[in-house]
């Protein structure tokens, strides 16, 4: 019997909600041996659960993902984890999860006598930021894999690869207010809306360059601790949405092949890798939603110059030439 493909995953806001059930998900995959690299800010959450895991698989790392600093800390303790047995030096998925609400609505009461204060924008600097940031830092560490499997190669001539081919996958948790007015939270709103055109606009090109693929999920109403007071009760039970519908989504979205069951429960094309996706998890079915189309035949020029190799990125290059060929040029630019 051949021996389990062994990945490695971080879920950040790992402790509860979605990113707990995706962690117990992973473990429970009789197909691939995952161990996951738990990230949260709680660690009184992670010493709740961490009987229910399995202790030889989870590594539990404190992390404020608002912070530049830990989200680095976390990946390349990753990045770096030994165990035997599982392959050193590779993040196969990443689920950027850590969410919160709006500590501030922009359109609460002021005291007109005041100076206008500052606004708290945690929601967006956890939601949106952090979700930049990890981005970032799975691209890099993705990169660097890329090339030690490729130096590896090269070292061992034609012999064949030990592992199947290294395509790490990213699923970032939007909302599906990720497409919607939300007014009780229009930061909340703002951020989701982020994350949606995040996953869209980097998706086509870090799969066709560096077979990186990056999708998202927009879970409608699930009971989780991000639900303020008694709401979950409040709310009609039918229209709950179950942890493992998100489960379910993520696997679409991570599947090597594509592959989607054919139980009408889902809209996504069987066998075809997803891609810049954006997955509506609603009670118990997943619906693929795209973008709007372009207004005319000028939006739509807009769009395909916009890509890899378009008109924007030659402008774009041309400035960047400019500016190293005269440092005083930046002036311009900035």
């Amino acid at each position: 019997m051949a021996a389990k493909t062994r990945k490695t995953a971080i879920i950040t806001g790992a402790c509860s909600g979605i990113g707990l059930a995706l962690t117990k998900h992973l473990l429970a995959k009789s197909d691939v041996e995952w161990r996951v690299v738990l990230a949260d800010i709680r660690p009184e959450a992670w010493e709740e659960v961490k009987s229910s895991l399995d202790a030889n698989r989870v590594k539990f790392i404190k992390t404020d993902v608002a912070v530049w600093e830990d989200d680095a800390h976390l990946f390349k303790e990753a990045y770096n984890w030994e165990t035997e047995g599982f392959p050193q030096h590779r993040i196969d998925f990443f689920a950027a999860n850590a969410g919160t609400g709006d500590k501030e609505h922009v359109l609460q009461p002021f005291d007109l006598d005041e100076e206008p204060q500052k606004p708290n924008t945690l929601c967006m600097d956890v939601n949106i930021t952090a979700v930049l940031y990890g981005l970032k830092l799975f691209v890099h560490y993705a990169r660097k894999t890329t090339r030690e499997l490729a130096q590896s190669d090269s070292a061992k001539g034609a012999a064949p690869p030990q592992q199947p081919p290294f395509n790490p996958k990213m699923v970032i948790t939007a909302s599906c207010v990720g497409q919607y007015p939300f007014s009780i939270a229009p930061q909340y709103a703002a951020s989701k809306h982020a994350c949606v055109g995040l996953a869209r606009s980097v998706g086509d090109p870090l799969l066709r360059h560096e077979n990186i693929a990056v999708n998202c999920i927009m879970p409608a109403f699930v009971a989780t601790p991000i639900i303020p007071g008694r709401l979950a009760q409040m709310w009609p039970q039918e229209y709950l949405t179950p942890l493992s519908t998100m489960c379910r989504a993520y696997d679409e979205l991570a599947d090597v092949d594509g592959k989607v069951v054919q139980d009408g429960k889902s809209d996504g094309k069987d066998g075809v890798v997803k891609v810049g996706q954006s997955v509506e998890c609603v009670i118990d079915k997943l619906y693929y939603r795209t973008h709007v189309p372009p207004a005319d035949e000028s939006q739509a020029f807009l769009l395909k110059e916009s890509g890899h190799d378009g008109l924007w990125a030659k402008a774009i290059a041309e400035r960047m030439a400019e500016m190293t060929a005269s440092p005083d040029s930046k002036q311009q630019y900035l």
